[in-house]
């Protein structure tokens, strides 16, 4: 039976180049509210219909054949949360969550509950990717095997000098796309998805728009949501994924947004997680 409940699914195992698929790509529209494709469920004050903190992104991560998805994505939307809006140059080591959280994952990393995440944020916080001295744990090829033994947290031999809590790791269960939209003109957030064949396998710079209804989910997966657009009359999310640069456009992809569905149909998006901020912190400028 398929666990649906864990997230951390969606890597892909690297492969060499793939030809050019975005020859003859739309060009995006940049909407205001004079058009009539601007979306009738933007939030109450929006002007202007495009968003995107491609910018401030960190490169693209390939998680293999780990369910790791939920600690790259987590990692980066802290990573640009604190430039964002501290200013402060932080690259969150993603190893270093996984590896403090190894007793709350399944043997192929994927995390079951996203509270576990949260209190260790608020308790402990991260740290930089260049202060983690942690071992790889050794996920991907134990997939229905017994857990290894897994490393040790490298903070827990030698106390950090900096570490980088957060006041609250917020995880929306229900997804509004409208307060989606707010959301992401302040910065990336973390959003998760049903993972179907067609997303694992999407190249190119078109639109994601969902599976066949015939089609059987995979497992959960987390992406990095950055920012919004229009193309052809079509309204989507851009996303940043952890399956290496073959996977869509260089790594990145667009997914439909719930108003260009058909009536009915639901956000492709299944959950929302961001990080609540301190007010102050040490390298704040």
């Amino acid at each position: 039976m398929e666990n649906l409940k864990s997230y951390g699914a969606g890597g892909k195992k690297p492969k060499g180049p793939k030809p050019n698929s975005n020859v003859g790509t739309a060009k995006d529209s940049v909407l205001t509210k004079l058009d009539e494709e601007f979306p009738k469920d933007s939030p109450s004050g929006t002007k202007i219909y495009r968003k995107s903190w491609l910018a401030v992104l960190r490169e693209v991560i390939n998680q293999g054949n780990r369910d790791i998805c939920w600690t790259i994505s987590s990692s980066e939307c802290l990573s640009a949360r604190l430039r964002i809006l501290k200013k402060i140059e932080a690259p969150i080591s993603a190893l270093h969550l996984l590896v403090a959280l190894t007793d709350r994952v399944d043997s192929s990393g994927a995390l079951v509950d996203f509270r576990h995440l949260q209190k260790f944020l608020k308790e402990y916080g991260a740290i930089k990717e260049e202060k983690c001295n942690c071992t790889q744990p050794l996920f991907g090829s134990m997939k229905g095997k017994a857990k290894p033994k897994m490393p040790t947290l490298c903070t827990e031999k030698r106390k950090p000098k900096r570490t980088y809590k957060v006041k609250d790791l917020i995880i929306l269960e229900k997804v509004d796309e409208n307060q989606l939209i707010s959301l992401v003109n302040e910065d990336p957030v973390a959003v998760s998805l049903d993972l179907y064949e067609e997303f694992e396998n999407f190249e190119g710079d078109g639109i994601y728009k969902g599976p066949k209804k015939s089609n059987k989910k995979v497992a959960k997966h987390m992406v990095l949501c950055y920012g919004y657009g229009t193309v052809n009359g079509v309204h989507y999310w851009e996303v940043q994924n952890s399956a290496g640069t073959s996977w869509g456009n260089g790594g990145f992809g667009k997914v439909i947004r719930q108003v260009s569905r058909e009536k009915g149909e639901p956000s492709l998006f299944t959950l929302i997680v961001y990080p609540e901020l301190l007010e102050h912190y040490e390298d704040e400028e």
